[in-house]
């Protein structure tokens, strides 16, 4: 493939969505090369993750260790699709293996040139940030959906209308110390002037336990970052109750609908009380949107907390998986 050839297919690629021939080019001199026979080994699940791959031909199996030495396939890759992107954004193992299965020609970028596109201070960064959310986001849909289509029944929860009902009797009060949210592990790496920004961008609220704050399938009414307290996620099915996650503090949730219009994946619950910043359509889509340094924290807890999600989902659906 030629550099211009590299480059058009890089133009291709839905992670690089609207970025200028001069980066593209950019990234083109940095991939590595490589074409792998069919049954290859990319990496094992768990390992330690040194780059991401874009498939340009050829196709490669997403598949999860089972106990008993099984494994389950969970997802699938083809051209312009992407992988491990999600290992390297928390620095964490690969969450699952990947093989080729058939001759497959990949694009590698390695872990430092990932994280240096990252890290400029200027617009594209923000915008491979957002790509990033939304390709996340869809990558935990599609785990949710393969958990909410086991076995067990038809989703049975409460209506839209309940999480609605909750968003409007929400008891708003005033901030908490900025000390004590200073000290939380979340919230440790960020510039202190840059988190405080995102932290008054909303309104904060306390809730009781059992309220339910988002519902399966319906509209998120906000995004919520929990201060203290917990909220379980979960899926709810005629014969058994899922959990996909817990949203402790640091931890945000009801963010999917906002980034895809696609509804809630999961129905949220407040498993004791809890203080939450809320996050209205408004305010989080001037963050989300935004490109000033309270955006940027903001951006990377969105980032932070979808990766957690989905190696969350992983864990319930490999105990599925397991009994079946």
């Amino acid at each position: 493939m030629s550099d211009n050839g590299t480059i058009a297919f890089l133009a291709g690629v839905p992670l690089l969505e609207g970025r200028g021939d001069d980066e593209l080019a950019e990234i083109a001199t940095a991939v590595r090369r490589r074409t792998v026979p069919e049954g290859e080994l990319l990496w094992q699940q768990g390992e330690p993750c040194r780059e991401m791959i874009f498939v340009v031909d050829g196709g490669v199996s997403v598949s999860l260790r089972l106990p008993g030495d099984r494994s389950v396939e969970i997802a699938s890759a083809g051209p312009r699709d992407t992988l491990g992107e999600i290992a390297l954004l928390d620095g964490g193992g690969h969450t699952a293996s990947a093989r080729a299965t058939e001759p497959t020609t990949l694009l590698a970028l390695s872990s430092v040139d990932f994280t240096a596109l990252l890290a400029r201070p200027h617009a594209a960064a923000f915008v491979l940030r957002r790509r990033l959310a939304s390709v996340a986001t869809a990558r935990l849909r599609a785990q949710i959906e393969r958990l909410a289509g086991s076995p067990g029944g038809a989703a049975r929860t409460g209506p839209a209308q309940d999480a609605e009902r909750a968003f409007a009797e929400l008891e708003y009060c005033g901030a908490p110390d900025s000390r004590y949210v200073a000290r939380m592990a979340s919230f440790h790496e960020f510039d202190p002037l840059a988190l405080w920004g995102f932290l008054t961008a909303g309104r904060y609220a306390r809730c009781p336990p059992g309220r339910m704050l988002l519902a399966e399938g319906g509209p998120s009414a906000a995004c919520y970052l929990t201060i203290n307290g917990a909220v379980e996620k979960v899926l709810v099915r005629r014969n058994r109750r899922i959990r996909v996650g817990l949203a402790g503090p640091g931890k945000a949730f009801g963010y999917e609908d906002l980034i895809d219009g696609s509804g809630s994946p999961v129905t949220a619950i407040t498993r004791e009380r809890v203080l939450l910043l809320v996050l209205p359509r408004e305010p989080f889509a001037r963050l989300f949107h935004g490109e000033d340094a309270g955006s940027r924290v903001f951006l990377d807890v969105v980032l932070r907390d979808v990766v957690t999600a989905i190696r969350e989902t992983l864990r319930p659906h490999a105990r599925l998986a397991a009994t079946l």
